[in-house]
């Protein structure tokens, strides 16, 4: 079974519900005006069809540049693959493509991972990677004192070690089908450069196809083309991150030209006006965001299976995402997303029908419904369809009471104490059903000990087929338990100028890769198949 990653989860929802709040919303951290137009040293965008510069708009800057320390996705999103880079990667497909090695092989019943380190490269001071550099990255991650976000996910890792010239090799406790998705997906998977490693604060140094040049916090990070990049070279010079407190200041700026792309629009609803405008493309991309109506199924009526079967058939899930998420979004029935290997769509489980649902309370004993609160952090897709949820609610008998708290207070009082009926809230992170297998998670579970074992199993099978079937067993549990009540995939809705491609198409992973965006043209067909805008 995959460990657990309570901690990360926090910032990982901090950082996707800061993105979703849009105009009601914002970090207090972030400020400044807008750049103005011009050349790549003032900051300012480049026109489409000349520029080799590039801005990009985005709603939540960096606290810090060490991705080691600090598991803030606004750092990810800028440095890691673009900067950083990992033995292998995922592309905005989903799938795991070889970077720094070039191959891997199993062995030893599929707990050692031998790895082949690619030849020439550099990190952007010019010092050559070698296997050793690899063995000190990954030791790094599990050595005392280590800050790193996600080391928990490397704790099965018994040893690391350099084999030859142009190999290292990786030995886990046990086999697990999923370790190579966390090597790749997470910053715990980054090879560093131990003669830069004083300095990653403030001044980080990797393999990738940029170099970073500057950062101004809470306003721009500046990265320039890697002259040491052993790969293709980008044919932009210069890219620059640009931060800003509004949805609306970020808007005019992209439609006033001081923007060449928004990573992701904050207000979905604000979508439809650049789609009307020929001078920009809208690219709805997937993510793996899962909003959903967590359910304490230790809490009165919520403990009975029967009521919360109920309050699943009584949401409309097409309605919510209309609502909430302007129509984008793929409706949700389970804790999993289209592209894990495991997808089951589930989202039939429960269709919308009011009736079966007041049929659900009178078995269980609530023929006139209950009381039930809702507690609501400030983010937009939790406002909007909050009070929907509630009319809906209301309709099958169920009278909900909206709670409006802050962030910190909903981190404090719903996630850390489980003091709470209801909540609405975007499960930000990928693969994340080991939560229904940890106890005292925050929607307590009653049945995590089963899923831990079917989990388990899965991780330890002996093919791929077998993981799989496993942990699709595990999805079909919690949701015929309707633990919680999934509504919908969060869609990531990139906006930028018409003529640009090679633009990352989903939000799959945590990085925003710009390696292969260009002004006009072409990407290649490889480049396009692993999911880069053609």
């Amino acid at each position: 079974m995959r460990p657990r990653r309570m901690a990360p989860l926090l910032v990982a929802l901090l950082m996707l519900a800061v993105v979703g709040a849009g105009c009601g919303g914002g970090s207090a951290s972030r400020g400044g005006k807008p750049t103005t137009s011009g050349g790549a040293r003032g900051g300012g965008a480049g026109r489409a069809g000349s520029g080799t510069s590039l801005t990009i708009g985005s709603q939540v800057a960096p606290p810090t540049l060490d991705l080691t320390s600090n598991p803030a996705a606004a750092i990810d999103e800028v440095l890691d693959y673009n900067v950083y880079q990992h033995l292998y990667e995922l592309d905005p497909a989903g799938k795991l493509v070889p970077v720094l090695a070039t191959s891997y092989s199993l062995s030893n019943g599929r707990r050692t991972y031998t790895f082949t380190i690619r030849k020439k490269v550099r990190f952007s001071n010019g010092d050559p990677l070698t296997p050793s550099d690899v063995v000190y990255s990954l030791e790094r991650v599990t050595r005392p004192g280590s800050t790193y976000p996600y080391k928990d996910l490397m704790s099965e890792v018994r040893s690391v070690r350099a084999v030859g010239d142009d190999e290292v090799a990786v030995t886990l406790s046990h086999p697990d089908w999923e370790w190579l998705f966390d090597l790749a997906a997470y910053s715990d998977g980054v090879v560093l450069d131990p003669k830069a490693v004083g300095r990653i604060a403030t001044h980080p140094v990797g393999t990738g196809p940029f170099a970073f040049k500057s950062f101004t916090p809470n306003y721009a990070v500046t990265l320039v083309r890697n002259p040491y990049y052993w790969g293709p070279k980008p044919q932009l010079s210069e890219v620059t991150w640009r931060y800003f407190s509004s949805a609306d200041a970020e808007n005019a700026a992209l439609q006033s030209g001081q923007l060449n792309v928004i990573d992701n629009e904050p207000v979905p609803q604000d979508v439809a006006r650049f789609k009307r405008d020929p001078r920009f493309q809208v690219i709805d991309g997937r993510t793996n965001g899962k909003v959903q109506l967590s359910i304490n199924n230790a809490y009165g009526p919520l403990r009975d299976k029967l009521v919360r079967q109920a309050i699943c058939y009584a949401t409309d899930k097409r309605a919510i995402i209309d609502a909430a998420s302007a129509g984008y979004g793929v409706p949700l029935g389970s804790d999993s997303v289209p592209g894990d290997p495991y997808y089951l769509d589930l989202a039939r489980t429960y269709p919308y029908n009011p009736r079966r649902a007041k049929a659900l309370l009178a078995r269980a004993g609530y023929p006139h419904g209950f009381r039930v609160t809702i507690t609501l952090p400030p983010y937009s897709y939790a406002q909007v369809s909050g009070p929907l949820i509630a009319a809906e609610l209301q309709a099958v008998g169920i009278t909900a009471t909206i709670k409006n708290i802050q962030w910190p207070l909903w981190l404090s009082q719903v996630f850390a104490h489980r003091d709470f009926q209801l909540t609405i809230v975007d499960h930000a992170e990928a693969r994340d059903i080991s939560n229904y297998a940890t106890p005292g998670y925050y929607w307590n579970f009653a049945h995590t000990a089963q899923v831990a074992r079917l989990l388990q199993a899965g991780d330890e099978a002996p093919t791929r087929a077998q993981w799989i079937a496993d942990y699709r067993q595990a999805l079909r549990l919690i949701t015929s338990q309707a633990v919680n009540d999934w509504l919908y995939v969060l869609p990531q809705l990139t906006v930028a100028q018409a003529g640009l491609v090679g633009l990352p198409t989903s939000g799959l992973t945590e990085s925003f890769p710009v390696q292969y965006i260009r002004y006009g043209g072409h990407v290649p067909a490889p480049v396009a198949h692993q999911g880069y805008s053609s």
